[in-house]
């Protein structure tokens, strides 16, 4: 075997730094697209296009919103949005939310983290709503999001794990101020797969759902998930 000369070595080493850029513009690339599925998401949930909504999910999603419980794979994804959303809090039909409703969905503060591999993802991200009936009620909502995401064999990203917990659910004329947020809890003529996956007490309570994800300063784990599952 030759030994390696000095023009062997730099070249070894360029070719090991254009493999590391490549991996970081891969990752910035994969970030990207997580944010415009997220940010996708919450326009669609924004005017009830059910339609729009379930692609952007895996085959084998598992949804949980509030207390309402874990709604496994497409067929009860569904369910849970054309059913119980869309015949409940978010009023439609087929062309989306009908008359007077307002169901507005905005999803911000994101953070996203790629996975070694590049394959599976998690992000953090918190939803402000107002959610109305014209002349009869008005709502406000806040809470935030945990997601996991998988990128598919065409090299499409989309959500496998989404998990919203509920900081509060107030009227608006009262506000979280005066009013109590209700839990929530399963539906009994829709019932989802499995049970709700914990229990908390929205505001006033303080509850902290689990981060994915440790201080980025500390490197604390006190309230991050360590489990490989996570969402």
């Amino acid at each position: 075997m030759e030994p390696i000369t000095n023009d062997d070595t730099t070249t070894q080493a360029l070719l090991a730094r254009i493999d590391a850029l490549e991996q970081r513009v891969q990752r910035a690339e994969d970030t990207e697209c997580i944010h415009k599925l997220t940010r996708a998401y919450g326009y669609y949930l924004d005017k009830a296009l059910w339609d729009e909504i379930l692609p952007l999910f895996t085959d084998d999603c598992e949804i949980e919103i509030s207390g309402l419980g874990v709604y496994v794979g497409q067929k009860q994804a569904d369910v849970l949005f054309r059913e119980l959303l869309g015949k409940g809090p978010a009023k439609s039909d087929a062309n989306g939310l009908l008359w007077g409703q307002l169901y507005n969905h905005m999803i911000v503060q994101g953070i996203v983290d790629v996975d070694a591999g590049g394959r599976t993802a998690s992000g953090r991200w918190r939803c402000f709503m107002q959610i109305a009936e014209f002349g009869q009620k008005a709502v406000w909502g806040e809470g935030p999001y945990e997601i996991r995401y998988a990128k598919g064999d065409d090299g499409l990203w989309r959500i496998s794990r989404l998990h919203f917990y509920r900081t509060y659910h107030t009227p608006f004329d009262e506000g979280w101020a005066k009013a109590r947020s209700p839990a929530g809890g399963v539906r009994a003529n829709l019932p989802p797969d499995r049970g709700p996956s914990v229990a908390y007490e929205p505001y006033p309570g303080n509850y902290i759902p689990l981060f994915y994800y440790a201080n980025p300063v500390s490197g604390d784990r006190r309230h991050t998930r360590e489990d490989v599952d996570r969402p």
